[in-house]
């Protein structure tokens, strides 16, 4: 009977143990994503709105950034969250165990992370929009979430001068799904002034 008694007690310190280093590593993951989040919306900011998305100071930011460059023959093998149809470049940057893509197509600059926290980076892309370019103002166009089969939030805001028929819009899109291949995507887009929601695929 003591014996079993010791075996039991073990068994409990044992599943303690086991519980408290699951619940430091997720607080530890939970961290790093936060800090995944920080960065995606910074590199956003230098490589797609400080550039406007133009081929050539985006290319030269990645090159300057140390931006792995992705071929034409690896682009077929990436997932569309990865690499959009009408992509015309795109490179890829580990940093500090974060993976992001840096994305042009003809009209549009993108930043996506492979992880990244949900909360974090919509607060941090909040205080990006809410600084745009002087005479421009800040116009909602889009805010929608889905919950099923995972939570997905989006969210569109409009740089736009007061009667100009041409706008900037960035959008953040996150999702909080392990399994896809991006959880954020940090969008850029300039384009004709109608006032509707820039829906990303």
């Amino acid at each position: 009977m003591p014996s079993e008694m010791r075996m039991s007690r073990l068994m409990l310190l044992l599943s303690a143990f086991v519980l408290a280093a699951c619940n430091a590593q997720n607080r530890q993951s939970g961290v790093r994503h936060q800090d995944f989040a920080r960065v995606a919306v910074d590199l956003f900011r230098s490589a797609c709105v400080l550039t406007q998305g133009s081929f050539e100071p985006v290319s030269k930011f990645a090159a300057v950034g140390h931006f792995v460059p992705v071929g034409k023959e690896d682009l077929s093998h990436l997932p569309s969250a990865v690499a959009e149809p009408d992509v015309q470049a795109l490179w890829t940057l580990e940093r500090d165990g974060g993976i992001y893509y840096l994305s042009l197509t003809r009209d549009s600059c993108s930043v996506k992370a492979e992880r990244a926290d949900s909360a974090v980076l919509l607060e941090h892309f909040d205080g990006l929009v809410r600084q745009p370019p002087k005479n421009a103002n800040i116009e909602l166009r889009a805010e929608q979430s889905v919950q099923a089969p995972f939570k997905i939030h989006q969210v569109s805001y409009a740089w736009r001068e007061a009667g100009s028929p041409e706008e900037t819009v960035l959008t953040a899109q996150t999702a909080d799904s392990p399994d896809l291949p991006v959880q954020a995507v940090l969008n850029l887009t300039h384009r004709s002034y109608n006032g509707t929601p820039l829906v990303l695929p």
